[in-house]
């Protein structure tokens, strides 16, 4: 069982914290380009904006022949909070990187206490994190009983002004790349390219083949189609996973 720590300046950094990211007044625009706490980010030369990809919005055409397109959020780097609290541009706050980590630490440690317990955790102005549970449920005795029920995951619902202020996020309208589709012509393409300058790929080199314009999944349901065809060999297991072209594949 973990214990919180006491709860002293617990709601009084938490409040800070709110306030740095989500306060109404933090916000501020520079004619088109809008910037929390008016901090210029890095790379920001180019049109400001959230950037996509085009991808296909099912595996297989729809009724009418046509393929049913999407727009997908382009994969980016994960930031940490912390250390973008230490670089060059981090928002100006009385709440110093070590105080923001300490808060965050404390939160985790009430979350996974009040979440061993069953309970729904809230976040003001952040969301609420509940527990998701997998498993099978049999019969014993005229009862309903589960059966090798486990956590799943932690699903997250957005706090509503949370949401809100995203859903105003400004996008930019220029989609990235148009290699939405997985036709073995476009598979043989990219992934002969790729095994002529290596003998062994990963799933990620496999990823920025695609330029990154195909999710985890679908790179993970490709790669696993191509060896069940014996197109590639899967060798070694887990994250040291390789693929090699076999014989007569992929320019090999």
């Amino acid at each position: 069982m973990i214990i919180p720590r006491p709860p002293n300046n617990h709601s009084m950094a938490l409040e800070r914290l709110r306030h740095l990211y989500f306060n109404d007044e933090t916000f501020g625009f520079i004619g088109q380009r809008s910037y929390l706490c008016r901090v210029k980010p890095p790379n920001s030369i180019s049109k400001m904006g959230i950037r996509f990809t085009i991808a296909k919005r099912a595996a297989t055409p729809a009724e009418d022949g046509d393929v049913r397109l999407q727009p997908r959020l382009e994969q980016q780097p994960t930031i940490n909070i912390i250390d973008f609290q230490r670089g060059e541009f981090h928002f100006p706050s009385s709440l110093s990187a070590g105080e923001l980590e300490h808060t965050l630490d404390d939160l985790q440690r009430v979350m996974l206490h009040e979440m061993e317990l069953g309970k729904a955790v809230c976040q003001p102005g952040i969301g609420t994190f509940r527990l998701s549970l997998k498993g099978e449920i049999e019969m014993k005795d005229g009862r309903y009983h589960g059966c090798n029920v486990r956590v799943a995951g932690i699903n997250f619902q957005p706090d509503r002004k949370l949401r809100s202020k995203a859903m105003s996020f400004s996008l930019n309208q220029e989609p990235y790349g148009q290699a939405f589709d997985t036709e073995d012509d476009d598979i043989n393409q990219r992934l002969t390219a790729l095994f002529a300058n290596h003998d062994t790929v990963t799933h990620k080199d496999v990823r920025h083949a695609f330029e990154l314009t195909l999710t985890p999944h679908r790179i993970s349901a490709l790669l696993k189609r191509l060896v069940s065809e014996g197109r590639l060999l899967r060798e070694g297991t887990g994250c040291q996973t390789r693929y090699r072209a076999a014989s007569g594949h992929f320019g090999k």
